[in-house]
């Protein structure tokens, strides 16, 4: 199962737009926290909307994703509103320093809107990162088909990975940053493994404190396909365990 899994992750990488961004690393040599303890004081914090609680699961990783949403235009007709075909986005361990971090409960809702505002600067954006205790990248979020897949493909060998579907959602707080054009925040959103396609210890990933990244009302003046920066928090949880599950 472990070799199958591998190499589906693998396939769905390759079959992205963005090969050079997500191709499986040459050398794997990050581990983040595994102290459970501190990840369960961590979960307490969890920001909370109208979203079902992660009630009987454990936090396994909080991370840091920027990228794009992806968007069409193909229909010919300015007045419809935008396909949707996904998104991109690296992924950055935040959880690992969270958990130790005596302000966290504040620092929580100003990383998104951060590392949006910084992500055209690229060496203020890594600058921040490492400053922050941030700069471990994990993995990669992308699309297979319509389904959302979280490859912590940066981590030890068998990584982490689930492919999931969208159980719930909810609106964005109303305070929530707007983005780069001022475009809208995307909605938070529950995503679970329904088919049994993960590893590694995870199946849920919520994705909050989000900013950026909504798609414009109409396709009036847009592209055939365009791309919305955005980044979003995503907090990803599994069963109880008493460390990182590395099985099927």
């Amino acid at each position: 199962m472990r070799f199958v899994l591998r190499a589906a992750v693998s396939a769905l990488v390759l079959s992205t737009g963005s090969v050079t961004a997500l191709a499986l690393p040459s050398k794997q040599v990050y581990t983040p926290s595994d102290n459970f303890e501190k990840l369960s004081k961590l979960q307490a914090l969890m920001p909370t909307s109208a979203l079902p609680a992660p009630d009987g699961l454990q936090l396994k990783y909080v991370v840091l994703g920027i990228g794009t949403q992806n968007y069409t235009c193909l229909t010919g007709d300015e007045n419809a509103a935008p396909g949707t075909t996904g998104a991109t986005a690296q992924l950055y361990d935040i959880g690992t320093h969270l958990s130790t971090d005596p302000l966290a409960r504040w620092t929580i809702p100003s990383i998104s809107p951060l590392a949006l505002s910084l992500s055209t600067s690229p060496i203020r954006f890594v600058q921040n990162l490492q400053s922050l205790g941030y700069e471990h990248m994990v993995g990669n979020h992308f699309f297979s088909g319509a389904s959302p897949v979280f490859a912590l493909d940066q981590l030890p060998s068998p990584f982490p990975t689930t492919i999931v579907a969208k159980l719930n959602e909810t609106d964005a707080p109303t305070a929530s940053c707007p983005g780069t054009g001022k475009e809208g925040a995307i909605k938070w959103l529950l995503l679970k493994d329904t088919k049994g396609l993960s590893q590694g210890g995870i199946d849920t990933v919520y994705r909050i404190e989000t900013a950026g990244g909504n798609k414009p009302a109409s396709c009036k003046g847009q592209k055939q396909t365009f791309e919305v920066k955005y980044s979003a928090q995503y907090w990803i949880f599994g069963p109880k365990s008493t460390g990182h599950d590395v099985s099927t």
